[in-house]
């Protein structure tokens, strides 16, 4: 009796290790399944024009605990609290902004809203950085020359002029197209869910630009001229 015994307890022990590896199996499944149904309503927010991000908040209620939540845009916004937004930055003396350009267009909520909202009141059509004599409080105060660095691919001793900003976002942005406006930090700028990430990109190649040029003494290609990833375009159709 004791082998048979024995025996048994093998058998319930190797059912045991089966159940926990079909549990475990499973909940693989169950993972990949829900992977798969982002992936499948991120595929289909891309096909509608519109970009989905996940945001980290502040649950107060949860007594302060980090929370996820899902927000798709464009679509979700409109021209009145667009310019809620903007007027309430400006009372608060926020607006335009004047510091942490990437990081606070990718992280702050509202900021985000702006730069992904599109309508024809708010184009983010490229427009000329104004020439201003004196500071007055315009953005740009005191550039006689109308021409400010831009600000997804400046940065540390790195640092590029441009004569255009964005219309909506009220940002200097490189509209340099070199035959192809997938290369433009304007395109990048509205394009890219992670704005930290490409200043890290285009930044590091406006460096490897300026190190490769004094190295050689002789001119290199612009720098958004094949040496950056193109981002793939939205097909909304």
């Amino acid at each position: 009796m004791s082998d048979i015994d024995s025996t048994l307890k093998t058998i319930v022990a190797r059912q045991a290790e089966q159940m926990q590896l079909m549990t475990a199996m499973q909940a693989s499944i169950d993972n990949l399944t829900k992977i798969n149904s982002d992936l499948k309503e991120d595929l289909s927010a891309l096909k509608n024009g519109q970009i989905r991000t996940k945001f980290k908040y502040i649950n107060k209620g949860e007594g302060g605990v980090t929370t996820e939540t899902w927000t798709t845009r464009p679509g979700e916004t409109d021209d009145a609290e667009i310019e809620e937004i903007m007027e309430s930055r400006k009372a608060a003396g926020t607006w335009p902004l004047k510091r942490n350009f990437a990081k606070s267009f990718s992280k702050e909520v509202d900021l985000v809203k702006i730069r992904f909202h599109t309508s024809e009141k708010h184009s983010h059509k490229p427009i000329r950085i104004p020439k201003v004599e004196k500071a007055d409080g315009t953005y740009g105060g005191g550039n006689k020359e109308g021409r400010l660095i831009c600000r997804l691919c400046s940065g540390g001793k790195a640092n590029r002029n441009t004569s255009w900003m964005c219309s909506t976002c009220q940002v200097p942005l490189c509209v340099d197209y070199q035959g192809s406006p997938d290369h433009s930090c304007h395109y990048r700028w509205h394009s890219c869910d992670d704005l930290i990430k490409q200043h890290e990109i285009v930044n590091g190649a406006l460096k490897n630009k300026r190190e490769t040029k004094k190295r050689t003494g002789g001119n290199v290609a612009d720098l958004h001229e094949g040496m950056i990833p193109k981002i793939p375009k939205v097909d909304a159709g």
